[in-house]
């Protein structure tokens, strides 16, 4: 009987440390996609209280630094190329040119719209 026991309790352990790695394995490529690497560059701004907008990604998480104003992660939303600006009530909508390539970011924050151009 207590090889039973032992037995099931291995196969319980066994089955649930590969359910957790197979998982943990999966949000980890969602949130780190190619599709996501296509905003990431710098942004020279045109007119702004800042001159460059960086993207990046840090920990599988999308980032965006208004340099020499801070930075602040950069969440999905439901529309295509738009994420939240967390913590600054704000977004930003990466702009695609006939290619499908992202050419332009146009923050939207604290009622204004500041506009930039992807650097090569």
């Amino acid at each position: 009987m207590k090889k039973l026991s032992l037995l099931l309790f291995l196969g319980i352990f066994a089955f649930s440390f590969d359910v957790s790695a197979q998982t943990t394995s999966t949000i980890t490529a969602v949130t780190d996609t190619v599709a996501a690497k296509a905003y990431v560059g710098k942004y020279k701004v045109k007119e702004g209280p800042f001159e460059e907008l960086i993207i990046s990604i840090q920990n599988g998480k999308l980032f965006g630094e208004a340099v020499g104003q801070g930075s602040a992660e950069l969440a999905p939303t439901k529309e295509a190329d738009i994420f939240e600006v967390m913590g600054y009530d704000g977004k930003i909508e990466f702009v695609r040119n006939d290619a499908k390539v992202v050419v332009k970011a146009k923050l939207s924050i604290q009622g204004n719209v500041i506009e930039s151009e992807k650097q090569p």
